[in-house]
C-alpha cells in the first residue's frame, strides 16, 4: 500500500515539474518576443516632414505644409483636410516591417519593378522615396522598399490603404468647417468671459 502511494506521489510530482517547465517555457518565449527589437522601414520626426507625395489614379498628389498649415501644391484654393493630412504625415514618420529581406530575389517577384504606389517624404535632410510593391495576403502585407535601398519590407496593410485614396477624399468639408469655426468661437467666447471676470475681479 505505502509503495503503491509512494508510485502515485512520484508520478504527481513528475507531472508538475512537467507542467511547471512548460509554463516557464512559454513564459520565457513571451519575454522574448517584447525583448524583440522592432524593425522600421523609415523613421523620422513627424514635425520635420515638410511635404509628401503619393500616386492617385495615375496621376501624382503633392501637399506641402508651411507655418503648420498644409495646403493642395496642384491648387492653392483646394480647402486641405488638415486633420487627414497631419495624420498621413505622421503615418509616414514611422514606419515598422514586420519582416526585413536583406537578400531579396528579383524586385519584379515582389511587384516593386512597377510599384502600385510611389510615396516621397521631404525634410529638412532631404527626399525620400518609398515603393509599394504587390501585398501579401498570406502574410497580411505589402512588399515596400527604399529608392536608395536593397533590403525589402513586408509591412503592414494600413500605410498603403491609407495612401490609397483621391483628393476628393482629402478636401475639408462644409461639416468640418464649421465645427472647426464653433470651436474656435467657444474658445474665443471662453476667453472673453474669463477676461471679464478678471476685470470685475480686479475692480
Amino acid at each position: 500500500m505505502k509503495k503503491k502511494r509512494l508510485i502515485v506521489a512520484v508520478i504527481v510530482l513528475i507531472l508538475c515539474i512537467g507542467a511547471y517547465a512548460g509554463v516557464r517555457s512559454l513564459h520565457l518565449d513571451e519575454e522574448a518576443q517584447e525583448q524583440k527589437e522592432t524593425v522600421y522601414m523609415y523613421q523620422t520626426d513627424t514635425d520635420g516632414i515638410t511635404a509628401f507625395s503619393f500616386v492617385s489614379g495615375g496621376e501624382t498628389l503633392s501637399f506641402t505644409k508651411t507655418d503648420g498649415t498644409w495646403s493642395y501644391d496642384g491648387d492653392s484654393s483646394f480647402a486641405a483636410d488638415q486633420t487627414t493630412l497631419s495624420s498621413m504625415a505622421s503615418a509616414l514618420a514611422q514606419i515598422e516591417a514586420e519582416q526585413a529581406l536583406e537578400e531579396p530575389e528579383a524586385l519584379s517577384e515582389y511587384g516593386l519593378d512597377a510599384p502600385s504606389n510611389t510615396i516621397t517624404v521631404s525634410t529638412a535632410d532631404g527626399t525620400d522615396t518609398l515603393y509599394i510593391g504587390n501585398e501579401n495576403e498570406a502574410a497580411g502585407g505589402y512588399y515596400a522598399k527604399l529608392e536608395d535601398g536593397d533590403t525589402v519590407y513586408l509591412i503592414g496593410t494600413s500605410l498603403p490603404s491609407r495612401f490609397d485614396c483621391t483628393l476628393d477624399s482629402l478636401e475639408e468639408t462644409e461639416e468640418e468647417t464649421s465645427s472647426q469655426e464653433t470651436s474656435s468661437e467657444a474658445e474665443s467666447s471662453g476667453e472673453t468671459e474669463t477676461s471679464g471676470e478678471e476685470s470685475s475681479g480686479g475692480s
